[in-house]
């Protein structure tokens, strides 16, 4: 697990699908209507925990899980609540949700395009 914390962009799928899923309950608190144990909030959890596993394909998992997400909030047509269409809370719960969910969804993407890093190991900066 150390060796995952070492490459910097699993720790922003982590960090980036745990504030996501901290969008949910904003929402929650603005009146948004969930189940009492948010599916998605569970799905964004696992997904962001899933890519500190000590495999090279962990973060499609992430991927997958927070593509799945993201491609959820536009077919419910959550876009428009993210304009004002809500209250404060509710908004702003849809904006952290959104925005924290797409930088983790990059980071996913990032961390299988480069190489894995390992503990020790320094690269040279052009």
């Amino acid at each position: 697990m150390f060796r995952m914390l070492a490459d910097r962009l699993r720790r922003v799928v982590l960090v980036s699908l745990v504030i996501s899923a901290l969008g949910i309950p904003i929402q929650v608190l603005g009146g948004w209507e969930y189940p009492v144990v948010p599916p998605g909030m569970l799905i964004l959890l696992a997904a962001g925990l899933v890519a500190l596993l000590p495999v090279r394909w962990a973060p499609v998992i992430s991927l997958v899980a927070g593509g799945f997400i993201l491609v959820g909030f536009f077919v419910v047509g959550d876009l428009a609540n993210m304009f004002g269409s809500q209250n404060a809370l509710v908004t702003v719960g849809k904006w952290v949700q959104m925005v924290a969910l797409v930088v983790g969804v990059a980071a996913a993407v990032g961390s299988l395009v480069k190489p894995p890093v390992r503990l020790g190991e320094t690269r040279a900066h052009s």
